[in-house]
């Protein structure tokens, strides 16, 4: 199996940042590239990967949530988590992410992000995706307990 991956495309490298220690403790390879090309490129490489991209509602929008919808298109399994950089008002926030998720992404994050509620995201989409992956063997030493049966 190929290294799992977290592929982000961002303008400041905030969020990758805040993964690069849950990444190490979990052996995760973290990919910053600079174009969409090149993140897309890297989600159809194969292997366990989560995409997050840096979107700003309040600028040009079109290139990042253009990536969204074509490696939903082209890596399907391969989540990806829209990342806004502004803070917006409750209407405005629902709106971004009623359009994020209808483009593909699974998940929407607004300012204020904390580095746990990302790690909790991340974590939680690699594992899956691991499991996709490998026909159901744990991530790095996660467990699953909704894949319990309870008739302990």
């Amino acid at each position: 199996m190929k290294h799992p991956r977290v592929v982000v495309l961002e303008s400041d490298g905030w969020v990758a940042k805040q993964l690069r220690d849950l990444a190490a403790e979990s052996r995760w390879l973290v990919r910053a590239p600079r174009t969409t090309d090149s993140a897309l490129s890297l989600v159809r490489a194969g292997g366990p990967a989560v995409l997050l991209v840096q979107f700003d509602p309040g600028g040009d929008a079109a290139g990042p949530l253009g990536l969204i919808a074509d490696a939903r298109r082209l890596a399907p399994d391969v989540p990806a988590v829209g990342v806004a950089d502004a803070k917006l008002p409750d209407a405005g926030r629902a709106a971004w992410a009623a359009a994020v998720l209808d483009l593909g992404a699974r998940c929407v994050l607004f300012p204020p992000l904390t580095r746990p509620v990302l790690e909790d995201v991340v974590s939680g989409l690699m594992a899956a995706a691991v499991r996709r992956t490998t026909g159901g063997e744990a991530a790095g030493g996660v467990i699953d307990l909704a894949d319990e049966d309870g008739d302990g």
